[in-house]
């Protein structure tokens, strides 16, 4: 087995939709599963020990072992695309293990949350774009166009920072976003269309220091809008409300994730939009932010 483990991190070398990060990731969960197939048999770890009966066992060690939900699920993620690595070079049946076996899913939902998840509520989010759209200032067309694509689209603030006005096509409402390991995608603007016009016509001319700037979102000093800006932006308008709003990209994005959901994204569409590799990772987001956020649905 471990031959075909080292083959298989090899083949993700030449697959760009896999960063050294993730490769680590894989290399790793896939070496604590060898040492417990070698602890706990009295046999060599084989390829058909990729099975129901070893992942579950493997699972609940884990998971007596403290290990976080999170980390079960990214274990489990592995293993199954390890799984379908065999599978495509022949060596094991597909059906040698599922991922949706109800005693594994026992297992990961056995674990406690680490932490609880937040989200706005609708009452919170009226609020806050209440405050915006009372400001006269240029910053807040531009933050109001923000916050409004963020919940619309969930997209990460990186590639809501790497936006820039080629990347739009406001008579379609739509604009365009390169995904890592997606690749080129138009997404709708929805309902953040009007306040993106908005700002590109009474905010962003005011905020503009040069007129050759390409990025969507320009700060007030010079230039593209940073992570670090965006993070600012959305802290500094939640401390404005009465009471303060917790307002992060972290919390935004949980809420654009139900508000995709009500809308009747799949499953699918929802891990596109998040960035997602796992499909896992998306499905148990959902459940999780179903369970601690009812007043989104």
């Amino acid at each position: 087995m471990e031959t075909k483990i080292n083959a298989f991190l090899t083949s993700l070398e030449d697959e760009s939709a896999y960063s050294e990060s993730t490769r680590l990731a894989y290399a790793n969960d896939l070496r604590v599963f060898l040492f417990f197939l070698k602890d706990s048999q009295d046999h060599p770890p084989m390829l058909g020990d990729l099975n129901t009966k070893q992942v579950t066992a493997f699972m609940d060690a884990e998971r007596q072992l403290g290990r976080r939900r999170n980390t079960l699920i990214r274990r489990l993620a592995t293993l199954k695309y390890f799984r379908e690595y065999l599978v495509g070079e022949g060596l094991v049946p597909p059906d040698s293990f599922s991922v949706n076996d109800d005693e594994i899913q026992r297992v990961i939902s056995e674990v406690p949350d680490s932490k609880s998840l937040q989200c706005l509520t609708k009452n919170q989010i009226q609020t806050l774009l209440g405050i915006l759209e009372s400001s006269a200032r240029p910053r807040a067309l531009r933050d109001r166009a923000i916050l409004m694509l963020l919940l619309e689209t969930g997209l990460s603030v990186r590639d809501l920072t790497e936006l820039d006005l080629t990347d739009l096509d406001l008579r379609a409402g739509r604009f365009h976003v390169n995904l890592v390991g997606k690749g080129d995608l138009w997404l709708s603007l929805g309902e953040a269309k009007h306040a993106v016009e908005e700002y590109l016509q009474e905010g962003r001319p005011d905020l503009l220091h040069h007129p050759g700037e390409p990025a969507l979102f320009i700060s007030q000093m010079d230039g593209r809008l940073s992570r670090q800006g965006v993070w600012q932006i959305l802290n500094h308008w939640g401390q404005l409300a009465n009471p303060p709003i917790s307002l992060s990209p972290r919390v935004v994005r949980h809420t654009a994730t139900l508000r995709m959901r009500k809308a009747g994204l799949s499953n699918a569409e929802i891990q596109i939009r998040l960035g997602h590799r796992n499909p896992l990772s998306t499905r148990a987001l959902i459940r999780r932010l179903e369970a601690a956020c009812p007043d989104q649905l």
